[in-house]
């Protein structure tokens, strides 16, 4: 099988899994709590063995490809602290009232459900922007737990 072969399924199977998950996590967190579940960790392992991966073939003795190495190693090195801390650090609640929402990235928010001015998806970066009219925008993965019933609330509270 060729190397474009094989890149093009393994793309194909990466956007079905990917897509699996955010339909299955959107409404499985505890009610009114917004966290990453398991896939964010084994994400980030997955990346973390890929960065792994070229180091082991050079103890092997496989010396060939060492510009490519070096890319997997600190490419893939950054997906894994960016799982990692998504994994670990991202978390918010909401209820009637708004959302509160802390990453390791923007810092913690908290914002009410009235001020909100806009609800867009970014369908190229998977994720939900909440805006509100403090400036402060809100970013909700679809990878996230509970994010379909966030924007439930969302709907039920505010009409655009």
């Amino acid at each position: 099988m060729s190397a474009v072969i094989s890149g093009l399924v393994g793309g194909a199977i990466a956007v079905v899994l990917t897509t699996y998950v955010a339909r299955r996590v959107g409404r499985r967190a505890a009610p009114g709590q917004l966290r990453f579940g398991m896939f964010m960790w084994v994400l980030g392992v997955g990346c973390l063995a890929m960065s792994l991966l070229p180091i082991a073939m050079t103890l092997l003795g496989n010396d060939k490809d060492l510009w490519a190495k070096i890319v997997l190693f600190f490419g893939f090195g950054v997906g894994a602290i960016y799982c990692f801390g998504e994994a670990a650090f991202v978390k918010g609640s909401f209820d009637e009232e708004g959302i509160s929402f802390s990453t390791p990235w923007t810092g913690a928010k908290r914002e009410r459900w009235c001020d909100l001015e806009s609800v867009e998806l970014n369908d190229w970066a998977g994720w939900y922007t909440l805006a509100f009219k403090s400036g402060s925008k809100i970013r909700l993965s679809r990878y996230l737990s509970g994010h379909l019933s966030a924007l439930e609330m969302v709907d039920s509270a505010h009409e655009f």
